[in-house]
């Protein structure tokens, strides 16, 4: 008995690393309110965006419906942020004093006032200055926001594992401020059970705090970094965690479709591993509806981004073809390249392939090979199993069966069942190592599991050849007894 040639190549999904929380500052310096000193670097001086109440474009009236300024663009605001002008005579946006926000108050003929500008002459031009409420509120903000610590407190105390500190601290910071970064921090708690019994309901009326705070779809919008996909802001770790619950029923029944919905918010967000996951779902179906042609649209989206496995994806979707989509080797060499260079490493086996069987390219043995290295370098069991196969028939490289076997074992520990079958024949037959004729039985039985073709009529070969020693040694692992 030997082994088949083991086919090199088959399906894969790419794995998207699980998100974790760090907060991006997409703020813009609109607006400044100064403390009692105007001294550079003083703390009391902060930008009012960052607070998300007096921007010209998130305030309740405050320009939000004015017409452009240079002063307000995001490059010229940028730019003063850069060469530290947000607080100098340089930056030409419209400036309060905390402790007098509405101006010189002995010339207010009612100080009490809290009446907005008087409207323009034509009822459809919008206003041109902060009203009265909105200069009263940051200024109260600000002085609340330079003196509160209840944040830095609270996640100090998280460090330390006082929970139940840190629950009420992250309350105060909410009651203070409203950040969503307090509202994400309590429902992670009350959802883990951290400082208060484990509370799904309300840790998703804390996650829905802040999807409904007001969003600015460019201003809030995450700027998506290639080089670290898995970043975050408060907003979308919230949507993810809303389709996470959503997916394994937790507050509620399980749903595919609710769960989409959120991957859909965080990906109108800016998150791009959310776009991914949306094209996965398309194409397998889940949450709706198979549709390979979205997929096709919703990979590309997020590969011209720069998502290494969203490249993938599409390169896979091309090679195969799917009702829709035709075939095309060119696209699927493109975007394998392009993964592959970040070191894919289901990119690098894809490659691989196309070129080992000459698909869209010249075929190259040697190229193959030297890919196929490489994906096996990094744990990817179809090329693991491929380059095995190479060392077993000493195509390429010397004949070494005791490296056959190892890179067998490898990909058959991670579901390959190629691998499986193969490892199963070489120990039946002692090829590379040691002679193990119940390991192969058991290899052979997870083989046949998994769909291969030959392993069934092999099983019936190798059986009468077992002792009842390994026959029993075999159903030890396929049939454990369960525990007492």
């Amino acid at each position: 008995m030997m082994p088949n040639a083991p086919r090199r190549y088959a399906p894969l999904l790419a794995l998207l690393a699980l998100p974790v929380m760090a907060q991006q500052d997409t703020s813009t310096a609109q607006i400044t309110v100064n403390g009692k000193k105007a001294i550079a670097d003083d703390p009391r001086n902060i930008v009012t965006a960052r607070s998300r109440v007096l921007s010209r474009k998130l305030g309740s009236s405050c320009n939000f419906m004015s017409s452009y300024s240079a002063n307000d663009d995001d490059v010229t605001l940028r730019y003063m942020r850069d060469f530290n002008l947000d607080d100098s005579m340089s930056n030409p946006s419209e400036r309060i004093d905390e402790a007098s926000p509405l101006g010189n108050v002995a010339k207010i003929t009612d100080a009490t006032s809290v009446e907005d500008p008087a409207p323009a002459t034509d009822a459809m031009a919008p206003a041109v200055k902060c009203g009265n409420n909105d200069l009263n509120f940051a200024a109260g903000r600000n002085r609340i926001e330079r003196k509160d610590k209840s944040m830095a407190q609270a996640l100090a105390a998280l460090d330390r594992e006082d929970y139940t500190a840190a629950l009420a601290l992250f309350n105060t910071a909410y009651t203070k401020l409203g950040t969503d970064e307090a509202a994400l921090m309590l429902g992670k708690m009350h959802l883990h059970g951290l400082g208060t019994p484990k509370d799904p309901a309300q840790a998703r009326t804390w996650l829905l705090k802040i999807i409904d705070m007001r969003y600015h779809p460019v201003e809030d919008r995450l700027v998506f970094d290639p080089a670290y996909p898995e970043l975050m802001n408060a907003r979308v770790e919230a949507a993810m965690l809303l389709a996470k619950m959503a997916m394994a029923g937790i507050g509620g029944p399980r749903s595919a479709g609710e769960a989409a919905r959120w991957y859909g918010k965080a990906a109108d967000y800016g998150f791009v591993p959310a776009t991914t996951m949306l094209g996965m779902a398309a194409l397998s179906g889940f949450g709706g509806p198979k549709n390979a042609a979205r997929a096709r649209d919703l990979f590309r989206e997020a590969a011209e981004a720069g998502y290494v496995p969203a490249q993938y994806q599409l390169g896979q979707l091309y090679n195969d073809g799917a009702p829709g989509i035709a075939q095309d080797y060119r696209q699927a060499g493109a975007w394998f390249t392009a993964a592959a260079k970040a070191g894919h490493a289901g990119a690098l086996y894809g490659a691989a392939r196309m070129v080992d069987l000459g698909h869209g390219v010249a075929a190259d043995p040697q190229r193959a090979l030297a890919l196929y290295k490489q994906a096996a370098v990094k744990g990817q069991p179809d090329a693991e199993s491929a380059l095995a196969t190479y060392f077993y028939e000493g195509q390429l490289v010397k004949q070494d069966y005791a490296t056959a076997r190892q890179l067998f074992n490898a990909a058959a520990t991670q579901g390959q069942a190629d691998a499986m079958f193969n490892l199963a024949v070489m120990l039946a037959e002692g090829q590379g190592g040691t002679k193990d004729v119940a390991m192969a039985y058991v290899w052979l039985n997870l083989a046949k599991s998994s769909g291969h073709a030959s392993a069934g009529a092999a099983l019936k070969e190798l059986a009468p050849g077992l002792t009842a020693q390994d026959k029993a040694r075999a159903d030890a692992i396929l049939k454990p007894a369960a525990p007492r």
